[in-house]
């Protein structure tokens, strides 16, 4: 009996270290990239870009860079897109109603992708200016991209069956 508790234990233990050592892990992975982000929504909001942040996430492209999306003092809303590598450049903004919502571009794109499992939609920056990313898992389960541009919702990139 004294022997069926100690493997008890044992199983018990290494099961929590192994749940303990996991998260401590998955945290310290994320600390840099939370930070970056916090960094980003620090700076419009210091700049006076933007006064409410309503979402802010990471866009990856060729480049980098980290959007932040909110409203102005005036009420307008606004998308800044900050570089994650600091540059002279201006840092590229959107006014929101100058382009498709992201309802309009999730409707867009997954008309065409029936039975699809959306996973997310980004607005971020191509070479060809702001996009949105939609992104799904369609019914064989492969992973889906669709890039349709912010300013008219026309369709700039497809890429299927990852």
């Amino acid at each position: 009996m004294a022997v069926k508790k100690w493997i008890l234990f044992i199983v018990i233990f290494l099961i929590s270290l192994t749940v303990v050592l996991s998260s401590l892990i998955y945290f310290q992975a994320k600390a840099p990239f939370n930070a970056a982000s916090e960094d980003a929504e620090s700076y419009v909001i210091q700049n006076d870009l933007l006064s409410d942040i309503n979402d802010s996430y990471v866009y990856n492209s060729s480049e980098t860079f980290h959007t932040v999306i909110g409203t102005t003092d005036k009420g307008e809303e606004k998308a800044f897109f900050i570089p994650e590598k600091k540059t002279d450049e201006a840092i590229m903004e959107v006014n929101l109603k100058d382009g498709i919502t992201k309802e309009q571009a999730i409707e867009l794109a997954m008309k065409e992708e029936k039975n699809s499992k959306l996973l997310h939609a980004k607005l971020g920056v191509e070479e060809v200016g702001p996009v949105w990313e939609i992104t799904f898992v369609n019914k064989d389960n492969n992973l889906g991209y669709v890039y349709l541009l912010f300013n008219n919702g026309d369709w700039w990139k497809r890429i299927s069956n990852l």
